[in-house]
């Protein structure tokens, strides 16, 4: 009884991890980034800087707490944006019209 209980248990959360990975969205989304530039500010509050659409300067990168990754594609902590680094930055949905603007980030890789 134990044992088909554990399979039982072990099939379900089996299906779950295996539903949960197919159908979530890729990471970084599959499409050019909205805007590149560098991060101003460090870990602490990191911005983008050098932005090369003039409507995204100064927008908070953590918005919408975003998945952080590598050039590889590894996820990385926050802590990855630095002062300096180089980023590609994913936005979805609108954005709040104020300065800096304040979109929601999806995804954002350090390159």
């Amino acid at each position: 009884m134990a044992r088909r209980v554990l399979a039982v248990v072990v099939t379900l959360v089996a299906a779950v991890w295996l539903a949960t990975y197919l159908t979530s969205p890729a990471v970084p989304p599959d499409r050019p980034p909205d805007v590149t530039g560098v991060v101003a500010g460090g870990p602490e509050a990191p911005a983008l800087g050098s932005a090369s659409d003039p409507y995204y300067e100064g927008m908070w990168l953590l918005r919408g707490d975003p998945a952080v990754v590598g050039a590889d594609g590894r996820r990385l902590d926050a802590d990855a944006l630095v002062e300096g680094a180089g980023v590609e930055v994913w936005v979805q949905g609108g954005c709040a019209e104020s300065f800096p603007v304040q979109c929601p980030v999806v995804a954002v890789r350090v390159r």
